[in-house]
């Protein structure tokens, strides 16, 4: 009887350290991430009237994205939208802008969680939408 309970006993503890070091290597995991990042720096020129296309990149994601967003409180000018693809890490600015004008403007991204919580990735922008011909 004792040799099952001492057996028992060395298997709890076996496993029960499996755990903590699975644990641990999560958390270390987790830890060591890389901060996701979004692309280009800066946005390109727009001209009021042409079509503008620009690829937003999203990187050092090391799981799908939620979505890219634009800011409610700092939208996109009038005539151009960002569009997205659920999980991919890229979406596009495009459209026909139709005011001139200078548009602050913040783009934003969330990845899913794994065994990690989700990242998250902002940036601000300032959109020049330069006057017709």
């Amino acid at each position: 009887m004792p040799q099952k309970l001492f057996a028992l006993l060395g298997c709890t503890l076996l496993l029960a350290g499996c755990e903590v070091l699975f644990v641990a290597n999560t958390l270390v995991g987790c830890a060591m991430r890389p901060e996701m990042d979004i692309l280009p720096r800066e946005l390109p020129a727009a001209r009021a009237g042409e079509p503008y296309w620009v690829r937003i990149e999203v990187v050092d994601t090391s799981s799908p994205l939620t979505g890219i967003h634009v800011s409610p409180r700092q939208p996109l000018p009038a005539g151009l939208t960002l569009e997205h693809a659920e999980r991919a890490a890229h979406g596009v600015i495009a459209g026909t802008p139709l005011t001139p004008g200078v548009y602050p403007l913040r783009v934003y991204a969330g990845s899913y969680g794994t065994q990690c919580v989700g990242k998250k990735a902002e940036r601000s922008y300032r959109l020049e939408v330069l006057a017709a011909h």
